[in-house]
């Protein structure tokens, strides 16, 4: 009786109590950072700026790659690191918030797309909604934590496309496992480091990830090692934690060695351009807007640009580098005519679900979100807050990749999200995706309470390209950014996730595993596919022009290839073509996308990168391109 009277005071205080104040602090996320970047900013507007100042490099973005670069470059040389936002918010470490953080401008460029006309089209205005990190850590503060490499097919690719072996898969491993510190010590250190900055880790909460792995056994589907040797498989996500902790590249790589000497951080500091000289040339340095005033910075050897794939292209773009049409359109003088802001590739995805189960397996905000749930994270770092939702994946190839003998070499990504459906999912997912609330409303209204599953089923190879050009010529004007979603010639970017979803409903309904679960899928239409035959391939062509958003996997625009080639913005060695002490170091350089998550990969580029930079100014420190 004691037992059942402190549960029953338990539950009373965890819904009239508890829940309320949860809900109400999500509901005030946009205060909460608020306040906390204006009390960051104010602190930061009393530190000296850097005006005139010289370094050896000057990094632009403290994200996933500018982090490694600045890290490894200081150690030697002189650097000034240069960030647009501020200081991560405390709430950001807990992985159980990241998909509550999502488009707040204190910690999110907020992007939004051009309005798209094959997919995302029960986005507000047809908009796609591009979430990128503002802050020291980057987009590191505000994803998912997953870290999965891709395919080793993608980067022996990178290699046949720039003609430089030193991108092979082979090649690269060491420049991944360099900042890995691998937390399953039977890891193959054939591919894992174990002694490196950044975390990697299984999170202690997995939801129902073993069973999905089961099913993908029952269906003859191999249980892999996703960052190392692998074809198709299914496996648990890895996250960038460390005891339940987001490990974000700030975290990581720049917050140990803040007080190195050879290291200078400049925060709220929004780049307006590069400088040139020698006929434009040469890069010398920046300028850079910083509490209202206008600095510049030299650089005596490099000027590395980390900013990410929207804000490097802009920059390169407002800088002259860019194509020559586009720049003459805004009367921006062109210093070099390359293909920037072109070749734009995104990994958009399906949510399909909600698929319902029987047993209380899933994050359900309402039941498991509790005191006792806080107390386990800051304890331990465990508990459902230790996980962002993502819990397990798989890679496999469509019949289109098999029949053009690319069965190694995945073109779809699926994921399992095991949030259930609260009270307030709707509102969470419309405001992160930029999703029509009211539509999101019916859909969910039925579920709401009952014990489910997403699987997010991702077009891991796409075909489809896209571009961003500058939307004015000032760098606070917004871009326009183009993915051009499901508009391939051949509409093979649907037909694949057509598949993906054909897949995933195989897997829920009839493997042994999940039907030991009660695994079953939702039976209500999707606003805007009511008029179809439910479950027709008509619907689900329907459902996956509608319900598809970005991933947030943004990369291609300032593209690798051979010097010399009219596709490549920069060569092997990362630098911008025809520009001396010019060098991209971030996602968009990738020239084809990688299967899965693109942090891994920007953090491996950014330590190759920052390698290339030391092998050369240590062999010939005197020696200008």
């Amino acid at each position: 009786m004691r037992r059942q009277f402190i549960q029953s005071i338990s539950r009373s205080f965890q819904s009239s109590i508890f829940l309320p104040i949860l809900y109400s602090t999500i509901a005030s996320l946009g205060v909460i950072l608020a306040l906390w970047r204006n009390a960051d900013m104010g602190l930061d507007a009393r530190k000296p700026g850097s005006n005139g100042q010289s370094f050896d490099f000057i990094v632009v973005g403290a994200g996933s790659a500018g982090c490694v670069v600045a890290n490894r470059l200081s150690k030697y040389y002189n650097v000034l690191l240069l960030e647009a936002g501020g200081e991560p918010h405390p709430l950001q470490s807990i992985p159980g918030f990241s998909i509550f953080l999502l488009n707040y401008p204190e910690v999110d460029w907020g992007y939004l797309t051009v309005p798209q006309r094959g997919g995302s089209l029960n986005s507000v205005n047809q908009e796609s909604s591009w979430s990128a990190g503002k802050g020291l850590g980057g987009t590191g503060n505000i994803n998912l934590m997953l870290y999965l490499r891709g395919s080793p097919n993608d980067y022996d690719n990178w290699a046949r496309i720039t003609g430089d072996s030193s991108w092979s898969y082979e090649s690269v491993i060491p420049h991944f496992k360099a900042h890995e510190k691998y937390g399953d010590p039977n890891g193959d250190p054939r591919y894992h480091g174990f002694s490196g900055e950044v975390n990697v880790e299984v999170p202690a909460y997995t939801s129902i990830a073993t069973e999905f792995i089961q099913a993908g056994n029952d269906l003859g589907y191999p249980h892999i090692d996703i960052n190392g040797r692998h074809t198709e498989g299914f496996f648990k996500i890895h996250y960038t934690t460390e005891n339940g902790v987001r490990d974000n590249p700030y975290r990581a790589f720049v917050k140990p060695i803040k007080r190195r000497k050879t290291l200078t951080i400049r925060k709220y500091a929004q780049v307006r351009q590069i400088l040139f000289r020698n006929d434009n040339k040469e890069a010398y340095g920046v300028e850079y807007d910083r509490h209202g005033k206008t600095e510049r910075a030299i650089a005596t050897k490099e000027v590395i640009l980390s900013a990410g794939v929207v804000e490097t292209s802009k920059l390169l773009m407002l800088s002259g580098i860019g194509p020559w049409e586009h720049l003459n359109q805004w009367g921006i003088p062109v210093k070099h005519n390359l293909p920037v802001g072109k070749n734009l590739q995104d990994h958009l995805a399906v949510y399909l679900g909600p698929f319902f189960i029987d047993p209380p397996r899933t994050i359900f905000l309402n039941r498991d979100i509790t005191p006792d749930a806080f107390v386990k994270w800051f304890t331990s770092g465990t508990g459902p807050l230790s996980s962002s939702g993502a819990v397990a994946s798989a890679v496999f190839s469509s019949e289109y990749a098999k029949n053009r003998g690319e069965q190694d070499w995945p073109d779809i990504n699926l994921f399992l999200f095991a949030y259930s459906v609260h009270k307030t999912f709707y509102k969470t997912f419309s405001k992160s995706f930029n999703l029509k609330e009211e539509e999101m409303q019916r859909y969910y209204e039925h579920s709401v309470g009952r014990e489910s599953v997403h699987i997010v089923i991702s077009g891991a190879r796409p075909v489809a390209r896209g571009e961003i050009r500058l939307g004015g010529t000032s760098p606070n004007d917004a871009p326009l950014i183009d993915p051009n979603y499901l508009n391939d010639p051949y509409d093979l970017d649907l037909k694949v996730l057509v598949e993906g979803v054909q897949a995933t409903l195989h897997i829920f309904e009839n493997t042994t595993t999940m039907k030991s679960l009660g695994a079953r899928f939702t039976t209500e239409s999707l606003p805007g596919c009511e008029h179809l035959p439910f479950r027709s391939n008509a619907y689900w062509t329907c459902y996956v022009r509608r319900y598809t958003v970005t991933i947030h996997h943004y990369c291609g625009t300032a593209a690798m290839g051979p010097r010399g080639s009219p596709n490549a913005v920069v060569d092997s060695e990362l630098r911008v073509q025809g520009v001396h002490n010019l060098r991209v170091i971030d996602a968009s350089i990738m020239p084809q996308i990688v299967v899965t998550n693109t942090h891994a990969g920007t953090m491996m580029i950014g330590e190759k990168g920052a390698d290339m930079i030391l092998r050369y100014w240590a062999s010939k420190p005197n020696i200008i391109w």
